[in-house]
This record gives structure tokens, sequence and C-alpha cells, in this order.
């Protein structure tokens, strides 16, 4: 999509809503002649999210052994 700066001027909020989805949207100061594109920056990095990549292929411990240990099994260290 190819706007002038006029109409970016009076429609930025909703230019950047369809930025945010993924359209690119160019302005151009004179008619014709985009010098500027507006698009969505990636999102910040979230440690929590998989990485595309290794989605699939990374194989989780069964839940018995992710659990915590019962205070008999801790010994001496479950008073600390």
């Amino acid at each position: 999509m190819t706007i002038t700066l006029n109409e970016a001027l009076a429609a930025l909020p909703a230019l950047i809503a369809k930025a945010e989805a993924g359209e690119e949207i160019l302005i151009s100061p004179k008619p014709g002649k985009p010098t500027v594109k507006l698009v969505a920056v990636e999102p910040p990095f979230d440690p929590l999210k998989p990485h595309p990549e290794l989605v699939g292929s990374v194989t989780y411990l069964d839940p018995g052994w992710t659990q915590p240990l019962p205070p008999e099994e801790w010994g001496n260290l479950a008073d600390r």
C-alpha cells in the first residue's frame, strides 16, 4: 500500500494497526515517490516460547521425574 504523507498523518493509528498485522505501508512525501516504509518490528524475544526450529524435537521427561522429592527423601537437608 502506498499513500501520501498527508494521508499517513490523518490515518496513523489505522496504519500502525495494519503494519502490526503484517502489511507493508509505503509513504511518499510527493505522489508516486515513496521514501518511507512502515513495517512492524520483530516481537521481543520470549525465553519461555520454544524456538520454531526446535518445536517437536525435544523430548520431555516423565512428569513424575519433575515433581519435588518428599521430605523423607531429603534426609537431614529437609530441615534447612
